[in-house]
């Protein structure tokens, strides 16, 4: 069975969009793994979320656009587990991404994001991240034309497949040194 951890970026915690969003996305789940979602705006990393990321198939993160950003949750994560690069923690560990926006920002935040999550050591299966908005929702229900050109809640699906299927693979990754010392010491004098 794959365990899936799936992390909440959003300041707003399991009250906002981003909570909706991943009770939309849960139940894809049921029959496939177990799923722990957990809500960094409630949550430090510390050995308890270290050993949750560690032990997980696969990692989903959701956040909203904040000022062309990812929400502060998440960015205080990425900091703190700084240790985790290229780990075997996290060494080919698929993930996927789902951006959440009002009007715009949203596909930088899930480029930058994703190229993150790479470099420390995530992988990205094709077509695993996706960047749903405000404006999008409400263009779509007016049936457009154009409506396929649109991520789409549908689109959810395909996502989600392609992050279980990349939970399958097994690979012998290799990776650059990293300094594991003390990787937060200051190196300015």
């Amino acid at each position: 069975m794959k365990k899936i951890l799936i992390l909440n970026g959003s300041p707003s915690g399991n009250k906002g969009n981003c909570a909706l969003w991943i009770k939309a996305i849960e139940p894809f789940f049921k029959g496939q793994g177990s799923v722990d979602v957990v809500h960094l705006a409630k949550t430090s990393y510390g050995s308890a979320l270290r050993k949750k990321i560690e032990n997980s198939s696969g990692v989903i993160f959701v956040t909203g656009t904040y000022w062309d950003s990812w929400g502060s949750p998440l960015q205080k994560l990425l900091e703190d587990m700084t240790d985790l690069e290229a780990s075997t923690a996290l060494m080919g560990k698929p993930c996927a991404v789902f951006v959440l926006m009002h009007s715009v920002g949203g596909k930088s935040v899930l480029s930058r994001l994703q190229g993150v999550l790479s470099t420390m050591g995530f992988l990205i299966p094709p077509m695993s991240g996706m960047v749903y908005s405000l404006v999008s929702d409400i263009a779509l229900k007016s049936k457009s034309t154009h409506a396929k050109d649109f991520w789409q809640r549908e689109d959810i699906e395909l996502i989600l497949e392609n992050f279980l299927k990349a939970c399958d693979l097994k690979i012998n990754w290799s990776t650059w040194p990293v300094d594991k010392k003390d990787p937060k010491r200051k190196w300015l004098k």
